[in-house]
C-alpha cells in the first residue's frame, strides 16, 4: 500500500485491562494516518471533537467500544462546554489533562459531571502533591504515569487513592516487570504496550447524509413540532436514522431497558428535543472530505460555548435565553457551508424573531452579545457601550475581566 502523501484523520484505541486481565475499556486516541501512526495534536479541543465525531456518527460507539467502557482525554475547553452533553455519560471515564489547573472552578465542573453520571480521572500522575491530595475528591480514579516515577512513589499514589476510595490506573505499561510491580503494589487497571498497541480505525470518510435532512430536522425541533412530524422527517433519511439509534443507545441513562432501543419514535422521546437540536447542529458543520473537523466547525463549536456561558453569567436563573444563545451561535455560521446568504438562510429556518434578528443583523441582546464575542474572537476589546448593553446592572467591568479568563 502506497501511504505517500496521505494525511487521513482517524482515531485509535488502546485496550484497558482489570486485575483479572480482562479488556474492561478503550482509550480513545486522535490520530492521523503516517507510517508511525503517531498521534499530531494541534489543537486539543479540535482533536477531541474529531474522536467524538468519529465515536458518535461515522464509526459508532458500539463498534468502537463494544460492550465496555470509553476514556477521553478532555481539554479544559471541551470539558467546560456544551458538548460533552451528547456524550453517554455512564460509559465515558473524562480524563482531566496534566495540564490542567486543579482549581475551585475545574472541581465544580467535575462535580456537575459526575452527578450527570461521568467519571473523571486525573491523567499522567507523577507524584502525589496538595494539589492533587485536595483534588482527589472530584474525581474516580488516578493514572499513573508509569515510566515518569519509581516503583516507591507509585505504591504511594496508590495507597493514597486507596485511602481516598478512588481506583488507580497503571498508564505505559511496556514490559512483565512493570505489569507485575503494578499488580503488587494494588493497581486496579492497566494500560500499554505490555498489553496492546493503539488500533487505528478508519472513519467513514465524508458524512453522507445531506444536510438539506439536518436542516428539516432541526427546523422541526426548533418550531417544537409533533413527535410523529420529527419521526417522518429523520425516517427519510436512513443513514441519519442509524446514526441517531446509535446515539440514543449509546446513553446509558436509558440503558436500563432490557433490550436495544429501535423505534425511533422510543428514542426521541428519550434523547429530548435540546439534545436532537444539538446533535443536528453538530452534524450540520460536519467534516471535510478527510474526516477532519473543519475549522468552520471548531469556530462555530467554541462560539456557542462562551455565548452560553456569558448568557449564564448575565443571567443566571434564565436557562432560556441561555439555550437561546447557544442556538444563535450554532446558526450564526451555518449559512456559509449551505453557501446561501444569511438572510436567505435564516429566513428557511423556524426559529424566534429575537434569534433570527441576531444573526442576520446583530439586532437585539442576542446580537449584542454575538457582536461581542466575534470582538473577542478577534482579539479585539469590546467597547464599553456594548458591554454595558449586556449588563443589566450597569458594571460591564466584572463582564469584561470574565471574557478573558
Amino acid at each position: 500500500m502506497n501511504i505517500e502523501g496521505i494525511s487521513e484523520t482517524l482515531i485509535a484505541r488502546q485496550s484497558i485491562m482489570n486485575r483479572r486481565g480482562e479488556c474492561v475499556a478503550q482509550e480513545l486516541l486522535f490520530r492521523r494516518f503516517s507510517p508511525d501512526t503517531s498521534a499530531v495534536v494541534e489543537d486539543g479541543f479540535a482533536s477531541t471533537m474529531t474522536v467524538v465525531q468519529n465515536l458518535l456518527g461515522r464509526i459508532g460507539i458500539d463498534t468502537v467500544l463494544g460492550d465496555g467502557d470509553g476514556f477521553l482525554n478532555c481539554p479544559d475547553e471541551f470539558l467546560a462546554s456544551g458538548f460533552i452533553d451528547i456524550l453517554p455519560a455512564r460509559r465515558m471515564v473524562l480524563e482531566v489533562l496534566e495540564s490542567s489547573s486543579l482549581d475551585d472552578a475545574l472541581a465544580r465542573r467535575c462535580r456537575t459531571l459526575r452527578g450527570r453520571g461521568f467519571r473523571i480521572a486525573l491523567d499522567d500522575v507523577r507524584g502525589i502533591t496538595p494539589e492533587m491530595l485536595a483534588f482527589l475528591p472530584n474525581v474516580d480514579m488516578v493514572k499513573i504515569d508509569w515510566p515518569y516515577v519509581d516503583l516507591d512513589t507509585a505504591a504511594r499514589i496508590t495507597q493514597a487513592c486507596h485511602a481516598a476510595d478512588k481506583m488507580v490506573l497503571a498508564e505505559k505499561v511496556e514490559t512483565r516487570e512493570d505489569y507485575a510491580q503494578a499488580l503488587e503494589i494494588g493497581c486496579d487497571l492497566f494500560q500499554g504496550f505490555y498489553f496492546t498497541r493503539p488500533q487505528l480505525l478508519r472513519s467513514g470518510g465524508k458524512a453522507t447524509e445531506n444536510s438539506a435532512a439536518l436542516l428539516g430536522i432541526l427546523d422541526l425541533v426548533l418550531q417544537e413540532a409533533d413527535i410523529e412530524d420529527i419521526e417522518h422527517a429523520l425516517k427519510m433519511s436512513p443513514s441519519l436514522t442509524v446514526k441517531f439509534l446509535r446515539l440514543a443507545n449509546s446513553n446509558s441513562l436509558w440503558r436500563t431497558h432490557m433490550s436495544e432501543i429501535t423505534s425511533v419514535r422510543k428514542a426521541l422521546s428519550l434523547v429530548g428535543y435540546k439534545q436532537l437540536a444539538r446533535w443536528c447542529c453538530f452534524m450540520l458543520y460536519g467534516a471535510d472530505k478527510n474526516g477532519d473537523t473543519d475549522p468552520l466547525a471548531q469556530l462555530v463549536m467554541r462560539r456557542a460555548n462562551f455565548m452560553e456561558h456569558i448568557a449564564r453569567k448575565i443571567f443566571p436563573h434564565d436557562e432560556r435565553l441561555q439555550q437561546e444563545a447557544y442556538l444563535s451561535a450554532l446558526l450564526s455560521l451555518a449559512y456559509v457551508p449551505q453557501d446561501m446568504d444569511v438572510r436567505n438562510f435564516m429566513s428557511s429556518v423556524a426559529v424566534g424573531a429575537a434569534i433570527r434578528e441576531a444573526v442576520v443583523s446583530h439586532g437585539g441582546w442576542l446580537g449584542t452579545l454575538l457582536t461581542v464575542v466575534e470582538c473577542v474572537e478577534r482579539g479585539d476589546l469590546p467597547t464599553q457601550a456594548q458591554l454595558a448593553d449586556l449588563c443589566p446592572d450597569g458594571q460591564p467591568e466584572a463582564l469584561l475581566d470574565g471574557l478573558y479568563l
